[in-house]
């Protein structure tokens, strides 16, 4: 028998540190690529349930946000001539833009004819809906007079519908302004201190001082979202549905602390001297036109639900007596759309959001035209293509 083994076969091998690390590296990042496969399998099935309450991949890259923080102005605006495809659990739509920006047709600055602008929030501008199915256009179709649609989402307050009237919309012949006012989060989006308790501030827009000043917070980029990461983020938005998922988590979470808010009740006085402050703005750059102002406060599901409850509407009572007082038409939709949905006001809104649906649209249409214009509303036929 031989007595001597070569040390080669007698010592084990050690793996180097390098290699270990590098062995390592590979165990974690094939569990990682299993992991995200997995989870994106699965919210693929998540996103595409019937009921699904937020976005969805829509498998269209476009890099540039469909509503950014663009204007020197005012803050939140569209791109001009953009084309945006918007999909949630319960609606699939295309956003188009004209050449100023606005989510309309085309419109000549001067016309002869009697026109409206009209100013809002997401609301207004007609989140989730098509164009022709959102109360613009329905009081454009059942009147034949031209509404100019200046609203816009991207946390737009009435603050912003003053400077945008001011330096854009007023360049445009008319003579009416339709104000659409949302209590729900028209008041956050005038208050600087909301936007830094909750950790939103930083990105470009105005305020009101304590003073009721013009204030801006951020600073203002005309290039925003497009760099290296926007455009990473966007592709990850455009193909991912595990990207809404997390997005969809990360907001319930936030929402779920806070305590329950109806702006028609829960405003303050310094709240209310912001709204009336914004929209004698209005009214002072539409004095200069010639032309007259009128304001809707558009309910919100929250303002539904206080209502029924204590049966109290604060802000509807209080501002309509305050228009009466300085010549500003002021319509508070929410009497009348709370006695015509009978049990089921949820009608009015996309069941997968808090946006009007077809339904709440041609509902506010139906109230509006009667005071805007004196001529009854019938509801028309739902446009072709829609739901």
């Amino acid at each position: 028998m031989p007595t001597n083994i070569p040390e080669t076969l007698s010592t084990p091998t050690r793996r180097s540190f390098s290699k270990s690390a590098l062995y390592v590296l590979r165990l974690v990042a094939v569990n990682f690529l299993v992991f995200a496969v997995l989870a994106e399998l699965l919210s693929i099935v998540v996103v595409h349930l019937p009921n699904w309450p937020s976005s969805r991949p829509n498998y269209h890259l476009n890099y540039n946000l469909f509503w950014a923080p663009i204007n020197p102005v005012f803050g939140a605006w569209h791109r001009p001539n953009g084309v945006f495809v918007h999909k949630g659990g319960c609606y699939d739509v295309t956003y188009y833009t004209n050449s100023y920006g606005a989510r309309d047709v085309e419109r000549s600055v001067h016309s002869s004819k009697p026109r409206t602008i009209v100013l809002g929030d997401s609301m207004v501008e007609g989140m989730g809906v098509p164009t022709d199915e959102r109360l613009s256009n329905i009081l454009e179709r059942d009147t034949g007079r031209e509404h100019l649609n200046f609203a816009t989402g991207g946390n737009f307050g009435p603050l912003q519908y003053a400077l945008l009237y001011k330096s854009m919309a007023a360049a445009f012949d008319h003579n009416l302004v339709i104000v659409g006012v949302v209590p729900e989060n028209d008041f956050h989006d005038m208050d600087l201190a909301y936007w830094k308790a909750h950790g939103w501030a930083g990105v470009y827009r105005p305020y009101y001082g304590p003073d009721l000043s013009i204030i801006y917070d951020g600073h203002f980029d005309p290039h925003y979202g497009e760099s290296t990461w926007d455009h990473i983020e966007a592709f990850l938005r455009a193909y991912l549905a595990s990207y809404h998922v997390g997005q969809f988590l990360e907001t319930s979470f936030y929402y779920n602390r806070l305590n329950p808010y109806c702006g028609y009740d829960d405003y303050n006085d310094v709240d209310l001297a912001r709204l009336k402050k914004s929209l004698e703005d209005i009214q002072a750059t539409a004095d200069a036109r010639g032309a007259k102002v009128a304001v809707f406060l558009i309910p919100h599901a929250s303002d539904f639900i206080r209502l029924r409850q204590t049966g109290v509407n604060r802000l509807g009572p209080v501002l309509e007596a305050w228009g009466r007082e300085v010549g500003i038409a002021v319509k508070d939709l929410l009497p009348e759309m709370n006695a015509d949905a009978g049990a089921d006001y949820r009608r009015y809104f996309n069941r997968c959001d808090g946006h009007w649906s077809y339904g709440g649209n041609q509902e506010a249409a139906k109230i509006l035209e009667p005071s805007l214009y004196g001529t009854p509303s019938a509801p028309g036929p739902l446009p072709a293509g829609s739901r």
